[in-house]
Parts: structure tokens; sequence; C-alpha cells
């Protein structure tokens, strides 16, 4: 059977029996591309080496296919950010792998991990090992980049939204995109459920797409970056201008001075938590100029640390216990004349808070059911 023939029939297989994918399978243009070695989809389209379609069984084509609309229904094209495409496409295959496999068959070495079904794809990269994320293990990803030839799993790659003339989409092109492969979802589920037959696992899919998480981990990154000391100045002015008779400011640094990183070691908060928050908070933290002071604390400061941005630790460890006491810590700054960026405060909120407002921004990292703080910003993960 030709290559042609073998996808038309596995489309029209899916459209007639599988509403759920079909109809969202119609909306991707199928475009043979020989120079990638399995499939990848933008949200516009499906890239597929023919050699690849043709080494597949019907239902494996099939669960491919399916697999490629999954990535674009849970938006996983615009929603990678700056993280590392290899480790985003080993991440977005073990969120959506579970799903196919309840219906169809997908090649061998497809990603699976029970442990991670459920979990959003931001959630299973935080948990990816470093060396695998970045195609050092075992020889992944051994592509172009960025979502030119990445599959890692073998399955069909999720690559980055491009313009007609292959350069990168923009943040508001991305969202559009999203936002419509959402609605696209619903629909699609809808009409699937009215024909009694929706896919197992996708109506908790449809409950993510219409009642949202938000990622912990962004909101961490938006503090830091809020924080930032990106001042402007006209001494020296812009460069890139001043042959044009404009005279605009500067950027003087990506300074973000001071930050104190506060830890309750009160017993609530368990080293694998520590260890997810410390490693997402030390990523974001690399990127700037910065003093870290990192204060262990119960009912008084059990520990100081001290580091640059450049000389952070792997992780956090967890030293002290005993009850809770949020004043020692506010108290430790004035008393040392800190003026500090921000202070982030990873805690179970259970604890005894200052009186006074301090003047500088506060993120309470919060493991627990607790929402009541006097002032800052809370997160929970």
């Amino acid at each position: 059977m030709k290559t042609t023939d073998k996808l038309t029939k596995s489309r029209a297989g899916l459209v007639l029996d599988d509403p759920f994918f079909g109809s969202l399978l119609l909306r991707l243009i199928m475009v043979e591309d020989s120079s990638i070695q399995t499939m990848g989809t933008d949200g516009k389209k499906i890239r597929f080496n023919p050699a690849f379609v043709d080494s597949l069984s019907m239902d494996q084509l099939k669960g491919v296919l399916c697999h490629e609309v999954m990535h674009c229904a849970l938006g996983h094209m615009s929603r990678r950010g700056d993280r590392n495409p290899i480790g985003w496409n080993i991440a977005a295959d073990y969120a959506v792998n579970p799903i196919i496999r309840n219906k169809y068959s997908l090649p061998g070495g497809a990603l699976f991990n029970p442990d991670w079904v459920n979990l959003s794809v931001e959630d299973i990269y935080s948990k990816i090992p470093k060396d695998e994320k970045s195609g050092q293990d075992k020889g992944k990803g051994k592509g172009k980049g960025q979502g030119q030839d990445i599959d890692p799993g073998g399955c069909g790659a999720v690559e980055d939204l491009k313009n007609e003339d292959g350069s990168q989409a923009s943040a508001a092109d991305k969202s559009q995109s999203e936002s419509e492969w959402k609605v696209a979802a619903v629909q699609a589920a809808q009409q699937a459920k009215s024909f009694g037959d929706l896919p197992a696992g996708i109506d908790r899919i449809i409950e993510e797409i219409l009642n949202p998480k938000i990622d912990w981990r962004e909101v961490l990154k938006r503090f830091v970056d809020t924080s930032a000391k990106n001042d402007y100045s006209l001494f020296p002015p812009n460069r890139r201008h001043i042959h044009n008779g404009l005279f605009l400011p500067s950027c003087k640094s990506n300074e973000i001075g001071s930050i104190v990183i506060a830890v309750d070691t009160s017993g609530s908060i368990s080293q694998s938590q520590l260890n997810e928050f410390s490693s997402e908070l030390f990523s974001i933290i690399s990127d700037f100029s910065a003093e870290i002071h990192v204060l262990y604390c119960d009912t008084k400061i059990q520990k100081e640390e001290f580091y640059s941005s450049g000389d952070l630790p792997s992780s956090l460890k967890a030293r002290g216990g005993g009850g809770t006491d949020f004043r020692p810590v506010f108290n430790w700054i004035e008393e040392h004349g800190l003026i500090p960026s921000c202070l982030i405060y990873f805690t179970d909120l259970y604890g005894s808070f200052p009186e006074e407002i301090p003047f500088y921004p506060v993120l309470w990292i919060v493991n627990s059911s607790e929402e009541s703080i006097p002032f800052g910003e809370l997160l929970k993960i």
C-alpha cells in the first residue's frame, strides 16, 4: 500500500470510528518531509517521513496520529517557554501516551511511566533527570534542535509554532493557537460524548482545559523577574539609536540585588519538595547577577548560608525542627541592614507573622491548604 493511501485510510478510519481524535485530526495538514525521522506537529500541520509511516502497522499509525493530535489539544507547542526542547518532548510524550494506550498501539519504546499518569507536562518535565532533558542520556535528541527533528520518544514530536517564513511565532500567535485548540478539543469531546464514544481519559483533559491550574513555576519566575533591577539610564544612551539622532535610555544592568530565601524547618516540608522548589528557583536566579541569603528557621534562625548566582548549590537541605515563627527572618533582615529585592519564604504557613508589613516584596511558597496571609503574595505548590 502506498504511503499516502495508508495515511488516508487511517485518517478516514479515525474520522468514522473515533470522532474525538478524527475531528481534531482534520484540522492538521499532512506534509511529507523525509528530512525528519518520524513525525512532528506545530499545531498547523503534521510533517511525516514516508519510511516511518511505512514501518507502522495500521493500528500503530492511528496511535501515532492521535499522539500528535493530543500534543495540539494540550497546547504543547505553545507551553514550552524557555525549557529544553528535548526534555519538553520527553515530558509531552509521557503526558499523552497513557491516553493513547487506552485504545491504540504505539511503536516500540514509546515513553510511559505509570507514576506520571495524570500529571501535567510541566510537572513531568520537573521530574526528568537533567542529563536526559539535555539529550545526553543514551544519545537522545540527535536532531537539529529547537523542535526541527526532536523525537526522543519515537512517536512523533511536538514542535514550536512557526510563521510561514519559518521564523518563530510571536507570543500572541502562540496564545491564539493554544486557545483555538482548547475550543476545538472541548467541541470534539462534546461531539464524541453525544455519540457515546469519548475515549478514556479525555474527560480529565477537558476538565483541565476548562479549569486550568496555575503553574507555580511560571508564577515564581514572574515574581523574580519583576523584582529584577532592569534599570534604564540616559548615561550612556542606547548606542543602537544614536545614528538616527535619537538619544534613548540604555539598560544599566540585569541585576536583582539581594534575595532572601527562608525555609521553614519545622518538619512540614519534605526534602523532595525542597529539592523541586530549589531546583526551579535556582534555575531562574542563575539568569541574574544576585546575592542569595538562605535562612533556615523554625522558632529561630537555625542556619545561615550565602551564595552568589554563579555558585548555587544543587539543592537546599532542611535544618532544624520544632515550631514555626516567621518573625526571626524579618528581624534578621532588619538587623543586618539588608535591603532585599525580595523575600521568598517556603512554609506550610502555620506560624506567627510580624506585625509590620515589610517594604520589600514577599512571596509565600505554601505546601498546605492554608491561605491566610497578612501581606505578600501566596503561591501554592
